[in-house]
């Protein structure tokens, strides 16, 4: 379409030039000209402009810039971290400041998002803020904002209660509820080993070393699931950190030398054969001896919460259906079994760093505010320390 001439706004018997553009968001805009070859030029100058450099930032809405990083981000994350994200931008951040430029983004903006959160828990509200914070920072790297409005907002309401370590009574509860059962390799490596529930479900055999005078755990893989069936092992772990060797107690060397000829008899060849394809098994494994489903993995840890009083009976109650009675007086989470190993570290009176190794924390901070919340603080136990501390010279 040949463009489209009119007066100019100005000057006597002036003219001038315009042709309309689509920009790549979809909308138009014109380009002017004194002289046809003068608008050719500035036309064929702005198409590559703005095919260089996209939709200007003010003209960039959240909600555009919101599904491009989640389309960035997604490939990266579990199947729940993405449904967590997802529902963060599409229920949560979207419905309150989605139609608002991303340029034009003010803190006071995030805190109405926040204000909506204002009901619920710290934690719940971390979530929302963890969103928020990656989306606008990589929003200000990419020079698609000036600046990151994000960098001070803070999630309100209330701390959550610190996490409890199960005691030693209740531990020996657990791994009587569950003896015999499909979850009891989980219960034992998590309680003597703290390993991270991906850890555990991609723990093989090739790195569990019992024989020598001090057995040992290398943790080298770990297992996520892309979608809620199909479990998905890989090297890559949660943190550098995380890549260690865990020495393994003499309980835990027992049960997994019983545990390994259990599998080892499911097996055919000559032994040399055997221990071969043993190494490729997983010790905390499906009836084939590969990694665990998402669903199967649930299933099996409901068979805790059915020994629990979480499940609405009382303690000491008998379930003739499931032939079994009621003996736990607390329902553990898998991230329960990694606290109680972190917590017997260091009541024990391990050195910080070596704990901090043993759990794989990428951060010293996570290690301290464990070791920090068991610290006896009242005064009768802190009353030796300070008269030490004042006790006059000799």
């Amino acid at each position: 379409m040949p463009p489209k001439k009119r007066k100019k706004a100005y000057g006597p018997g002036g003219q001038y030039y315009r042709q309309r553009i689509t920009r790549p968001d979809g909308r138009t805009e014109d380009v002017y000209g004194r002289t046809l070859p003068e608008l050719a030029e500035k036309v064929q100058r702005r198409k590559t402009e703005l095919v260089a450099g996209s939709v200007p930032p003010k003209e960039m809405y959240v909600y555009e810039y919101a599904a491009a990083w989640y389309a960035r981000r997604a490939p990266h994350l579990s199947e729940g971290q993405r449904k967590s994200y997802a529902y963060q931008v599409n229920n949560i951040i979207c419905p309150v400041i989605g139609g608002k430029p991303m340029a034009e983004i003010t803190k006071d903006d995030l805190l109405d998002v926040l204000a909506t959160r204002a009901h619920l828990s710290r934690r719940t509200q971390k979530d929302t803020v963890m969103v928020l914070k990656q989306l606008f920072s990589a929003a200000a790297d990419a020079d698609v904002i000036p600046k990151d409005p994000s960098v001070k907002i803070k999630a309100g309401g209330e701390a959550p209660a610190p996490k409890a370590a199960l005691t030693d009574a209740q531990q020996a509860a657990l791994l009587e509820a569950v003896r015999g059962l499909k979850v009891e390799p989980f219960v034992m490596l998590g309680l003597y080993t703290g390993m991270r529930r991906g850890e555990i479900c991609g723990l093989r055999w090739d790195c569990v070393h019992l024989d020598g005078d001090a057995p040992y755990i290398e943790v080298r893989r770990g297992c996520r699931w892309p979608d809620a069936h199909k479990p998905e092992v890989s090297d890559e772990l949660k943190t550098a950190a995380a890549r260690r060797d865990i020495p393994i107690p003499p309980q835990l060397v027992q049960y997994l030398h019983g545990l390994r000829a259990a599998q080892m008899k499911k097996l055919r060849g000559s032994e040399a054969a055997k221990l071969e394809k043993l190494r490729e098994l997983y010790v905390y494994c499906d009836d084939k001896g590969g990694p665990v489903s998402y669903t199967a993995f649930r299933r099996r840890w409901e068979t805790i919460r059915t020994r629990s009083t979480a499940s609405g009976r009382r303690l000491g109650e008998k379930i003739p259906k499931h032939r079994m009675t009621v003996t736990l007086d607390t329902m553990p989470t898998p991230h329960t079994l990694r606290h109680t190993y972190v917590t017997r570290l260091v009541l024990s009176g391990m050195d910080l760093k070596r704990v901090q190794y043993l759990a794989g924390h990428s951060s010293p901070d996570i290690t301290l505010r464990i070791y920090t919340s068991l610290q006896k603080a009242t005064p009768a136990e802190l009353a030796a320390g300070v008269l030490a501390a004042f006790e006059p010279a000799k």
